[in-house]
């Protein structure tokens, strides 16, 4: 278990990079590596699987969240600021 654990920590670790530097694609192929990994718990027998794990796993699922939700709000801001430019580069050369 402590193998699995060490194994997904360290995907979910390359996957926050990959949101990060806005590697979207890398992002996707790590994410299917781990959803294999979940996957293939979930064969498992469940009483070898402790309750850390899962609070683990939920843990990582929230950080992920974060980072989530931060890229989608530097995609608002940056559909904001091109908006804006816009208006502004249109009001140019409308005079």
């Amino acid at each position: 278990m402590a193998q699995i654990k060490s194994q997904f920590s360290e995907l979910n670790g390359h996957i926050a990079d990959a949101i990060k530097n806005k590697d979207f694609s890398r992002a996707l192929i790590l994410d299917k590596a781990r959803q294999d990994i979940l996957k293939d718990l979930c064969l498992m027998d469940p009483s070898t699987i402790d309750a850390g794990f899962f609070e683990f796993i939920e843990g990582c699922a929230k950080d992920n969240a974060r980072l989530i939700q931060s890229v989608e709000e530097d995609m608002v801001d940056m559909t904001f600021r091109q908006s804006q430019a816009r208006k502004v580069q249109t009001a140019y050369m409308q005079r």
